[in-house]
C-alpha cells in the first residue's frame, strides 16, 4: 500500500496541532481511509495514555491534598515535641533540684538526729545537776531552818542575859544606897567609925564601877540583841528563799524531766525523718533517672516529627513536581471548559466592554459552571476592565490590575486565538487550577479584550 507524503501530512496534520499549547489527548485522527486502522490505534493509545494519565493526576492531586494537611500535622506534632521536649527539661531540671534538696534533708536530718543526741544527753546531764543542786539546795534549806533554830535560841539567851544584868544594876544601885548609908553611920560614929567609913566608901566605888560596867553590858548587848533581831529576821527571809528556791528548784527539775522525755520523743521522730528523707531520696533518684529517659524519648520524638515534617514538605513539593508534568497534558476536561468558554463567548455577541454589563455575564457563567476559580476580562492592554469573579462574588478591587505581562492575555492577545496554560497552584486557595485565555471579538471581527478563566483541575478529572 502506497501512501503519498502530502497525504501521510495532512493525516498527522492534528497530532502537530495538538502539541501547540500542552500534549492534548483528546486529538483524534482520520480513521476512514488507506490510513484509518492507523488512526484508530492512535486513538487508542491516546486513549489509555489519557486513562492511564487521569488516574496519575487523581492521585497526585490526592496526595497533594493531604501533603499540607500532613505538612501541618507534622509542625503541630514537632511544636508538640518541642514543647514536650522543654517540658521534660524542665522536668528533669526541677527533678534535679528536687533530688538535690532531698539529698540536703536528708544530710539535715541525719545531723538534727546527732544534734537532737546530744542535746538529748546534755539534757540528761542537766538532769542530773539540776538533782544535785535540788538536793544541794534542799541541804541548803535545812541548814537554814538550824541556824534559824540557833538564831531563836540565841535571842531568847540574849533577853535571859538582859535579865541578869537588870539584876545586877539592881544589885549595884542598892550597893551604893547601902554604902551612902554606911558612910553616913560612920560619919555619926566619929573616930571609931572611920576605918567603916572607908570600907563603905570602897563599897560605894565598887558599886559605882559596877553601874558603870552594868551600864556599858547592858548598851553592849542591847546593840547584841539589835544584831540578833536582825540576823532573825534575814534568816527568817533567807529561809523562806530557800523554801521558795527549793519549789523552784523542784518545778524546774519537773520541767526538765519534761523536756528530757520530750527530746527522746523529738529524737525518735527526727530519726523517722531522716529514715524516710533517705528512702525518699532513693526513689527521687530513681525518678530523676526516669525522667531523663523521658528527655531522650522526647529528643528522639522531636526528631522524628522533625524527619516527617521534611518528608511531608519533600512530598508535597513531589507532588507539586509531578502534577506540573502531567499538567502539560490537555484532558477531556480541557476540551469541556474551552468549549464552554467559547459558546459563552459566542453568546454574548460583544460589541464593546463595559464593566457592570461584564460583571453579570461572569457572574451567570460562574454560577452555571462549578469548576471555575475566577473570571475577568481585559482589554487589549491588559488591563482589567471587569470585577474579579470569585465564589459567586464580585470583587470590584479586581479593576485595578493589569495583566499584561501574563502569557494567558499575551498568548490570546498576539495569536487571536484560546490558549490553555499549564497546570499552577493557586495562591488564593492553594488548588491546582489551569487557566484558559480566550480573545473576544466585536461582529466585525476586532479585538475587543481577553477573558481569563481559571478552571479547578480537580473538577475536571471527576476529583
Amino acid at each position: 500500500m502506497f501512501v503519498s507524503a502530502r497525504k501521510l501530512t495532512q493525516f498527522l496534520k492534528p497530532l502537530s496541532e495538538a502539541t501547540r499549547d500542552g500534549v492534548d489527548l483528546t486529538v483524534s485522527l482520520d480513521e476512514h481511509g488507506n490510513l484509518g486502522w492507523v488512526g484508530q490505534l492512535i486513538k487508542g493509545l491516546l486513549s489509555r495514555f489519557h486513562t492511564t494519565l487521569i488516574k496519575i493526576a487523581s492521585t497526585a492531586i490526592q496526595l497533594s491534598q493531604q501533603a499540607p494537611d500532613l505538612a501541618n500535622l507534622s509542625k503541630q506534632l514537632e511544636a508538640r515535641a518541642q514543647a514536650q521536649q522543654a517540658n521534660a527539661e524542665n522536668i528533669a531540671a526541677a527533678s534535679r533540684t528536687l533530688a538535690a534538696t532531698v539529698e540536703s534533708i536528708t544530710a539535715s536530718a541525719s545531723e538534727a538526729s546527732a544534734f537532737s543526741r546530744q542535746v538529748a544527753e546534755a539534757a540528761e546531764s542537766a538532769n542530773v545537776n539540776d538533782l544535785q543542786s535540788r538536793n544541794q539546795i534542799q541541804a541548803i534549806g535545812e541548814s537554814t531552818s538550824a541556824l534559824e533554830q540557833q538564831m531563836g535560841l540565841l535571842k531568847d539567851s540574849s533577853a535571859s542575859i538582859g535579865e541578869v544584868v537588870e539584876l545586877i544594876k539592881n544589885i549595884a544601885d542598892r550597893t551604893r544606897l547601902l554604902s551612902l548609908n554606911a558612910a553616913i553611920e560612920a560619919a555619926r560614929a566619929g573616930e571609931q567609925g572611920r576605918g567603916f567609913a572607908v570600907v563603905a566608901d570602897e563599897v560605894r566605888k565598887l558599886a559605882d564601877q559596877t553601874m558603870t560596867a552594868t551600864q556599858n553590858v547592858e548598851g553592849l548587848l542591847a546593840k547584841i540583841q539589835e544584831q540578833v533581831a536582825s540576823s532573825s529576821d534575814t534568816m527568817t527571809a533567807m529561809s523562806q528563799q530557800v523554801h521558795a528556791g527549793i519549789t523552784v528548784s523542784q518545778q524546774a527539775g519537773a520541767s526538765i524531766e519534761a523536756a528530757s522525755r520530750d527530746i527522746n520523743t523529738l529524737i525518735a521522730h527526727v530519726q523517722v525523718i531522716a529514715d524516710a528523707s533517705a528512702s525518699q531520696n532513693d526513689k527521687v533518684r530513681a525518678i530523676t533517672d526516669q525522667i531523663g529517659a523521658v528527655v531522650e524519648s522526647s529528643q528522639q520524638q522531636l526528631e522524628g516529627s522533625q524527619a516527617l515534617a521534611a518528608n511531608a514538605t519533600q512530598m508535597s513539593a513531589q507532588c507539586d513536581t509531578l502534577l506540573t508534568e502531567v499538567g502539560e497534558f490537555r484532558f477531556a476536561g480541557h476540551k469541556r471548559m474551552r468549549q464552554v468558554v467559547e459558546e459563552e463567548i459566542t453568546k454574548w455577541q460583544l460589541s464593546r466592554l463595559e464593566s457592570d454589563d461584564l460583571d453579570r455575564k461572569l457572574c451567570a457563567l460562574y454560577q452555571r459552571e462549578t469548576a471555575f476559580e475566577m473570571l475577568c476580562i481585559t482589554d487589549t492592554s491588559g488591563k482589567q476592565i471587569s470585577s474579579d469573579v470569585e465564589s459567586g462574588k464580585v470583587n470590584l478591587d479586581g479593576r485595578k490590575n493589569n495583566w499584561s505581562d501574563r502569557r494567558w492575555f499575551q498568548e490570546p492577545a498576539r495569536q487571536r486565538r484560546l490558549y490553555v496554560s499549564d497546570l499552577y497552584r493557586s495562591v488564593d486557595t492553594n488548588q491546582y487550577c489551569f487557566t484558559i485565555g480566550t480573545p473576544l471579538f466585536d461582529q466585525k471581527g476586532q479585538l475587543l479584550g481577553v477573558m481569563s478563566a481559571d478552571v479547578r483541575f480537580n473538577h475536571i478529572i471527576g476529583q
